[in-house]
């Protein structure tokens, strides 16, 4: 009276996930990644820019009154620093999000494809044993989980 365990789907591989992608969409993966990297190195950057403006902060309160200090000077540079870690996050963040969205939705695209041309080469008695709407749903739930796969949590389109 023991129940049995569903026997376990085979697992995917890390590349194999990528079978159905072109060189274009390989290009704009590696695209996505760099700037992914790109925007993660930002934040410690802007740590130290950041301590690097509170040094400044603290050295102007620490000199005597008749010397003088650059402070505005300084500060302004520390904002043209913001600004421009501000424009290459803004920047890559995008390029990271939509290309790998766009490498996906690709590749779910070339998939439906693949899938409609090989059930239109299916022998008349095949489509007597598969039901239509069986199909439709098994397709429709393999896209969305290979495109989950590929893509970061953002909502795609439909192709």
């Amino acid at each position: 009276k023991k129940k049995e365990k569903p026997p376990k789907e085979p697992m995917v591989g890390p590349l194999s996930v990528f079978r159905f992608a072109d060189s274009w969409d390989i290009l704009m993966l590696f695209v996505g990644t760099v700037m992914a990297v790109a925007n993660g190195v930002v934040l410690p950057l802007m740590c130290i820019v950041f301590g690097d403006m509170t040094d400044s902060l603290v050295n102007n309160f620490t000199f005597p009154e008749n010397m003088t200090y650059p402070l505005e000077e300084e500060m302004t540079t520390f904002a043209i620093y913001y600004s421009i870690l501000g424009a290459v996050v803004l920047i890559a963040a995008y390029l990271q999000v939509s290309l790998w969205t766009l490498a996906a939705g690709r590749q779910v695209k070339r998939i439906r494809k693949l899938f409609f041309h090989r059930i239109m080469q299916q022998d008349i008695g095949w489509f007597d044993v598969n039901e239509t709407g069986e199909l439709n749903t098994r397709l429709t739930e393999w896209v969305a989980e290979k495109s989950h796969t590929t893509r970061t949590p953002f909502h795609v389109r439909p192709v």
